[in-house]
């Protein structure tokens, strides 16, 4: 064996740089182990569940809250006011009675009742489909909902002290009595929705992840 093979048998690697390069392979080892996973609150997954309802269950939450709106806001807000009409019904004599008699609004009711059934039915389903996640159901339902139905109560009673000069007619009270009873229904089940699961869920949430925090305080110490 020559002197230069002996010299590079005698070459070891020091120990220090052993122990660094095995305790640098643990590390890699510790890091590359998988974490346990965090905690998820009721909120999180409500949050997290809103990329899972499907897209047409908006779409129809839209159309449903439309044809509330429309039901009765935009149909009895079209009703004319010429069965009201004294100087029509006195003066224009036989011709004029005859144009009174065939303004009946009862189609246009009965459409205007047609699209409330439809649209409160469609809301009470998507309610009922998805009641658990508060978020989606405040965000899609109830809190239009409530709008329209204001805005509908609003509307009639306008229309009842300006159009009609303050005559309540059996249309009117049957317009107004729905958007009243759809209005107070709805405030009833923002508040207990918001005020109270909602906020709930909240809390709990709060709490779960500050618990978590401290213990992460306690580990890191």
């Amino acid at each position: 064996m020559s002197a230069r093979q002996r010299y590079a048998g005698d070459i070891s690697v020091p120990r220090p740089l052993q122990d660094g390069i095995s305790t640098s392979g643990a590390e890699t080892q510790d890091n590359s182990a998988p974490q346990k996973p965090s905690k998820y609150s009721r909120y999180m997954k409500m949050l997290l569940q809103l990329d899972e309802i499907p897209w047409w269950h908006n779409v129809l939450a839209s159309l449903f809250t439309w044809l509330l709106l429309a039901g009765y806001v935009v149909l009895p807000g079209a009703f004319t006011s010429i069965r009201n009409s004294q100087v029509l019904s006195e003066e224009a004599g036989a011709a004029g009675k005859a144009i009174v008699n065939a303004a009946q609004t009862w189609p246009v009711l009965l459409v205007a009742s047609m699209c409330c059934a439809a649209g409160a039915s469609g809301m009470c389903w998507l309610w009922y489909r998805w009641n658990a996640n508060y978020k989606w159901v405040l965000d899609k339902i109830i809190v239009p909902g409530m709008l329209n139905s204001l805005a509908g109560l609003v509307t009639t009673i306008t229309n009842i002290y300006t159009a009609r000069n303050k005559f309540w007619s059996r249309t009117a009270i049957v317009t107004a009595v729905i958007t009243g009873t759809c209005s107070c229904i709805l405030m009833i089940l923002f508040f207990v929705d918001y005020f109270w699961n909602l906020r709930h869920v909240k809390e709990e949430h709060a709490r779960l992840f500050q618990a978590e925090s401290e213990d992460e305080k306690k580990e890191a110490n």
